[in-house]
């Protein structure tokens, strides 16, 4: 790592710790005076192509906007969900309203798509066969496009924005068994998006006929456009990039505040633990969901309306999602966030024990568990404990911590270790402790489609070995190569649902891997990437020392 990068390092550390716009546990105050900014960039218009779509045997020749959805229904035709029905019947309950009532497609079933799939793997082949220079020149022209929309200025001064693209006409897909899969993610117009900057500022321009939805001033914001999303009906905001000084600022803020929870943490156990004792119902219940937060690192949960998706935090556990066993264990099963499945057994407090049988007593398996409390009245109840504390802090302080406590054992482990193999055994041990934060916070993905090709490659590799190393006249030398793929198939097999990156983005404090680099002298980019040392370049002032 270069002098000249931990100096920036330490300067933006230095700049962040001496800004006040921003308390740690404190009132937010004031964020900008002046906002300006180019607004966003929306996706190209639709080109129709024209190609019709086939039904009950006659072709039909679709509107611009019919066709555009029917296109990228296509798309999917060569994929798993395409197979299933809820991803086809949802689809058409919002295609056949853009049909409109009198069109003369009545049901998906008798539709053949085949056509425009064709047209699809043409394009794709064109695009394959683009020379260099080709896709040059088409990357330069989208760069030229975007110049404006990169840059904010936040009191006179440059900031990068981050996702300043709005989202393109999709279906929706998100994450586990999600209800919405198939939906249609509407076209985004002007009218659609809300505009945050100072008062002093030029609007920016849209195209004739249009205009924006509204334009606000809040100055203890940082975002530039907000919309609603037509499916989940939460709002989306376009932010200043990761990179930007406001964000780092976020950024060293929630963490130096996970690490006020961790100092306060004993005695904040201690009287919640007394109140898991106290006979008033709505204490009984707050202390019990805290139990839950604290230990097994869940998410608060919030109120929904009746056509959200059935996912589920603390505050909305039901009944049916926890199941007493024996012997204090409870077994946890429910949807949480983006829908993605969290299945757990635990062994937990006998108070806690008592206190869920008693609070699911004459309850039928849809009624609430906690239902004398909602989220505000958990998020007041952890304000009482330390100012500034929320459910989420909680989170980052338990996935740091584990982290922390994770890599104190590598250390101490390796600390008189010389072997050439350290810098693997490292590596590997650092992605263990990764996945085991993962695990805490429930941080999956869909496992890759090349995730079965890429393990047998990996066992024929290692069995191949062992046959070379039958009639080697040194077989020792292959011992090392084959336990270096034998523990790169483990590791595979271990994260091959797991994902690394949200924890290590959002969630583990980046002092503390920049610490544990430091200490055994491992490159950067063996663990950040590019984005994530612009990111985190604050976090690089802290010596080999660093303990969070």
């Amino acid at each position: 790592m270069s002098k000249n990068f931990y100096i920036a390092s330490y300067n933006a550390y230095n700049q962040l710790l001496n800004l006040n716009t921003f308390l740690i546990g404190g009132k937010v105050n004031i964020k900008w005076e002046t906002f300006h900014h180019n607004g966003v960039m929306f996706p190209p218009k639709y080109v129709p192509h024209g190609i019709p779509i086939v039904y009950k045997g006659e072709k039909v020749i679709l509107s611009s906007e019919q066709e555009e959805y029917a296109t990228i229904f296509s798309r999917y035709i060569d994929t798993e969900y395409y197979k299933g029905d809820k991803f086809k019947k949802n689809f058409w309950k919002d295609w056949k309203v853009i049909l409109g009532k009198n069109h003369i497609i009545q049901d998906l079933e008798n539709c053949d798509f085949s056509l425009i799939y064709k047209y699809i793997l043409e394009l794709r082949e064109k695009k394959k066969d683009l020379t260099k220079d080709e896709k040059e020149k088409i990357k330069q022209i989208k760069e030229k496009d975007t110049e404006k929309f990169k840059i904010a200025y936040v009191d006179g001064k440059p900031q990068p924005v981050g996702n300043y693209l709005v989202e393109p006409p999709s279906i929706f897909i998100g994450r586990g068994c999600h209800p919405y899969i198939g939906k249609i993610k509407r076209r985004i117009y002007p009218e659609d998006i809300t505009l945050n900057l100072s008062k002093d500022a030029i609007i920016p321009k849209v195209e004739d006929g249009r205009k924006w939805g509204n334009i606000v001033h809040e100055k203890n914001s940082i975002w530039l456009a907000s919309w609603k999303d037509n499916i989940t009906g939460k709002t989306k905001y376009v932010w200043l990039s990761d990179k930007s000084d406001i964000k780092a600022q976020g950024d060293l803020d929630k963490f130096e505040t996970a690490r006020r929870l961790k100092k306060h943490i004993k005695s904040i156990k201690m009287k919640n633990n007394e109140n898991l004792l106290n006979s008033d119902i709505k204490i009984k219940q707050l202390s019990t969901a805290l139990y839950f937060i604290d230990n097994f690192a869940l998410r608060v949960g919030n109120e929904k309306g009746d056509d959200e998706a059935d996912t589920v935090g603390v505050v909305s556990l039901r009944v049916e999602h926890i199941e007493n066993l024996d012997n204090n264990q409870i077994k946890l099963d429910f949807l949480g966030k983006d829908s993605v499945r969290y299945v757990r057994t635990f062994t937990v407090d006998e108070i806690v024990y008592k206190n869920l049988i008693d609070l699911k007593k004459d309850k039928n398996k849809d009624d609430d568990i906690f239902d004398k409390i909602k989220t505000n009245d958990l998020n007041e109840y952890l304000k009482t404990f330390l100012d500034g504390l929320t459910a989420k802090v909680f989170r980052t302080y338990n996935a740091s911590n584990l982290f922390q406590e994770e890599l104190n054992q590598i250390n101490k482990k390796y600390q008189d270790y010389d072997k050439d193999d350290k810098y693997d055994l490292l590596l590997e041990g650092y992605n263990k402790a990764n996945a085991k934060v993962a695990l805490l916070c429930n941080h999956q993905k869909n496992i890759s489609k090349n995730f079965s090709e890429q393990t047998l490659k990996l066992k024929d590799q290692i069995k191949d070995l062992k046959e070379k190393k039958k009639n080697a006249k040194e077989p020792k030398k292959y011992d090392e190569k084959i336990k270096k793929l034998k523990t790169k198939l483990d590791l595979k097999q271990e994260l091959k649902n797991l994902s690394l990156g949200t924890s290590k983005i959002n969630y583990i404090d980046p002092r503390i891997t920049v610490s544990f680099m430091k200490k055994h002298e491992i490159p950067i980019d063996k663990i950040f990437n590019k984005s994530l040392q612009e990111k985190f370049k604050w976090a690089f002032e802290v010596d080999k020392e660093f303990i969070f």
